[in-house]
């Protein structure tokens, strides 16, 4: 369905189906992943975007493969109503907010595995984690075939390993935004 902004319509996809048929012929693509609860760095990661791309494409997808535990996955903040009311505003052509059986509906041939030389910083700390989050990156790329990635830095060690990953295997660029900070210098996070 869609959610009118001023001349634009948003188009929301909430299944692989209306995905595919949605970007079908779209060229030069921004895709901008994210678990939802949109802050100022998740706008600035978007509206570069829009300056940079044809079209510009938003996921709100909380990945439980990417938690360490059950609690930490269902505490995670979830704001839909805001978040809609958030990419209302900005120039956004699609969001995308898939089910888990939509991302997850094949299983793996190769189960991803975290070089031995990667299992430092925040790895070291959350075993499983960044296999998570390398699964559905992978995923997601394959489904929306972005020509980039808009990813901050605020996550330093993943946005390395997203990059090495994804841009060996598909025509995609990772494009690396600077962290957003409050007042205090905190990175900006749904979490805080």
């Amino acid at each position: 369905f869609y959610l009118l902004n001023s001349n634009i319509q948003m188009k929301i996809l909430l299944n692989n189906t209306d995905l595919n048929k949605a970007l079908n012929k779209a060229s030069n693509l921004g895709f901008i992943p994210t678990m939802g609860s949109l802050h100022p760095g998740h706008i600035s990661l978007i509206k570069k975007s829009i300056k940079q791309c044809n079209k510009t494409i938003v996921s709100i997808f909380v990945n439980p493969t990417q938690f360490n535990s059950q609690n930490d996955f269902k505490k995670y903040p979830r704001n839909k109503k805001r978040d809609l009311l958030i990419l209302k505003k900005l120039d956004v052509d699609y969001l995308y907010m898939p089910l888990i059986n939509e991302i997850y509906k094949f299983k793996r041939i190769k189960k991803i595995k975290l070089f031995k030389k990667d299992n430092i910083l925040c790895a070291k700390y959350r075993p499983g984690h960044f296999e998570g989050v390398l699964d559905i990156m992978e995923r997601l790329t394959k489904l929306i075939k972005p020509s980039k990635i808009y990813m901050g830095e605020k996550d330093l060690q993943q946005l390395l390993l997203v990059k090495r990953c994804l841009e060996k295997k598909y025509k995609t660029k990772i494009i690396s935004c600077k962290t957003i900070r409050n007042n205090r210098k905190l990175a900006l996070s749904s979490r805080n």
